[in-house]
């Protein structure tokens, strides 16, 4: 961000007595504000006309709230700085070059702020490949974990992660019960407003056992009444065959003694930092992701993030060999995972709300506190995607979804539902694509 402000203060300087021809040095810059209890990030844009400052920033409120425009002058080789919203002035910074990096003080809605502003990093030009093995775990989405990675846009992250209860392929305990995620992976360039995009390449067992809660349905998924009775002793481990491709109760009764159902490997718990400095548990899910539970998340889905934070901060867990729709017992077949993934930046752009797509279809999640709500936050977000990318207007709109759309329900048993809008990719190789 302010980097631009530095370099004015270095040039005009040396150029003063050489010209006075107006030094235009616009661009985008990263400008972190830290108050005494948070921080927020945003990318600014700035312009330098003589020694007058002009720009626009993201917010830069711990809620992030407030879009700002910028207004200032250079003087005594420092930039001082005026922030505004909407014409009203919310603060005010000095800032001066040091180390190599614009930093400074000032206020912001009447709290002080440290400000530090750098340029936009550039990707390396070949993209690398991480073999990262966790050392540590969180069972929370949220600002505050120190990063356990950086990453960069293009690059591969091969990994693993633990079990919903904290346990590795050795069912060895490496981390607290609760959905344990690892992560958090920083990746560079990500400010808040950009989509971050998660290539999910490899999602594969790595253990022949899993663990799966089924001695009732969930009371969030049945009727109260009649009342459920558990089989005493209920077993609830599951043993997985990795080279016939399939699960099967550990000691199933006499009934279920031919039951075995296809493995299907997929990622539960996925997400970034959640928006307005929120800390959510990794079993909670929003508009940051987090516990989607849905089952389409497999390896070459690829998932999109609106990013709340600068570098994102994406971690995942809570594998799962298979899962039914809805997770309606509470749980799918809980177990430990090997995930090799790609990540993607898509600057200054976002849906507001998660969503994927595979090779056949795209799929948008609505997430809320009903069944209803969530369904209506799928379907608006997948009439905005098509407006977005394909440019049709609400009655257009309308004539494909109203023939063509269909409904997943990811979740139910959670602290929200998660129903996902799917449009089929053959319905959209019949529209024009903006």
């Amino acid at each position: 961000m302010l980097r631009a402000v530095a370099l004015a203060i270095c040039l005009t300087s040396t150029m003063a007595k050489a010209a006075t021809a107006p030094l235009p040095l616009d661009g985008q810059w990263q400008v972190t504000a830290r108050f005494h209890s948070g921080s927020a990030a945003s990318t600014m844009t700035l312009g330098i006309e003589a020694e007058h400052v002009t720009g626009a920033s993201g917010p830069l409120d711990q809620a992030g709230l407030f879009p700002l425009t910028v207004q200032g002058e250079l003087k005594d080789g420092r930039a001082k700085l005026l922030f505004l919203f909407r014409d009203q002035v919310v603060g005010e910074g000095v800032l001066s070059p040091a180390k190599g990096k614009l930093s400074g003080q000032g206020t912001l809605y009447g709290a002080r702020v440290d400000f530090e502003a750098v340029r936009p990093p550039t990707p390396p030009v070949q993209p690398r490949t991480h073999e990262y093995k966790p050392s540590r775990y969180q069972v929370s989405y949220g600002p505050d974990a120190a990063p356990v990675l950086a990453i960069a846009p293009g690059d591969t992250v091969r990994t693993s992660t633990l079990d919903n209860q904290g346990r590795d392929q050795a069912l060895q305990w490496r981390g607290m019960p609760g959905n344990t995620l690892t992560g958090p992976f920083y990746v560079e360039g990500a400010m808040p407003g950009d989509t971050l995009v998660v290539h999910l390449v490899k999602v594969a067992l790595n253990r022949d056992s899993a663990d799966m809660f089924s001695g009732r349905l969930s009371t969030r998924a049945v009727q109260p009444t009649p009342a459920q009775v558990p089989t005493k002793g209920w077993n609830n481990r599951w043993s997985l065959d990795r080279d016939k491709g399939v699960a099967r109760p550990a000691t199933p009764s006499e009934r279920l003694a031919r039951f075995e159902v296809a493995l299907k490997p997929m990622v539960g718990s996925i997400g970034v930092a959640p928006p307005g400095s929120q800390t959510l548990a990794a079993g909670d899910l929003g508009f940051h992701g987090g516990n989607l539970d849905y089952p389409r998340l497999v390896a070459g889905s690829t998932i999109y993030f609106p990013v709340f934070r600068q570098g994102a901060l994406l971690s995942l867990g809570d594998g799962h060999a298979l899962q039914g729709d809805g997770e309606i017992t509470g749980q799918g077949l809980e177990t430990s995972l090997d995930v090799e993934f790609r990540v993607e930046l898509v600057k200054g752009d976002n849906l507001g709300q998660v969503w994927s797509e595979d090779a056949d279809a795209v799929m948008v999640s609505g997430i809320d506190n009903t069944l209803d709500t969530a369904l209506q936050m799928a379907t608006s977000g997948l009439a905005r995607w098509l407006k977005k990318h394909y440019g049709l207007d609400d009655s257009e709109v309308a004539t494909v979804l109203g023939t063509t759309v269909t409904y997943e329900i990811a979740e139910v048993v959670d602290p929200r539902p998660h129903v996902v809008a799917k449009l089929s990719k053959s319905t959209l190789a019949m529209l024009e694509r903006r």
